[in-house]
């Protein structure tokens, strides 16, 4: 294998570098590859919870405790404002609340369409 110095690695080297890759990913398909492009908006994260505001959710926090509500708002932190929200520990009725604001980085996961669970 050839010795690489310093003085070969200069920005039009690199250039032409990113180039050859480029070209090379067009002439392959990489660029069509689904796996190797951005995934659908409609099925970004968030994008499906905002599909589901005013239906039935479910909610599990890190905690362990779970919340279950109509799904009023949510914003781009996934913080979720759930109406007639009821709290469940192991699945135990803990108590009934009016609404409820869950900030979205204590939530572990979410159940859609929950009044099917």
């Amino acid at each position: 294998m050839e010795n690489l110095s310093d003085k070969d690695f200069t920005e039009p080297f690199f250039i032409r570098l990113l180039y050859l890759v480029w070209s090379s990913c067009i002439s392959t398909g990489l660029d069509r590859d689904p796996k190797m492009t951005m995934m659908e908006p409609s099925k970004k994260p968030l994008n499906v919870l905002i599909k589901q505001l005013h239906g039935n959710i479910e909610v599990v926090l890190k905690n362990g405790y779970e919340y279950k509500g109509k799904m009023i708002k949510c914003d781009g932190h996934m913080n979720i404002l759930l109406e007639g929200a009821t709290e469940f520990k192991d699945d135990q009725l803990m108590t009934n609340y009016g609404n409820v604001l869950l900030r979205g980085n204590n939530i572990l996961y979410i159940v859609m369409d929950a009044s099917k669970h």
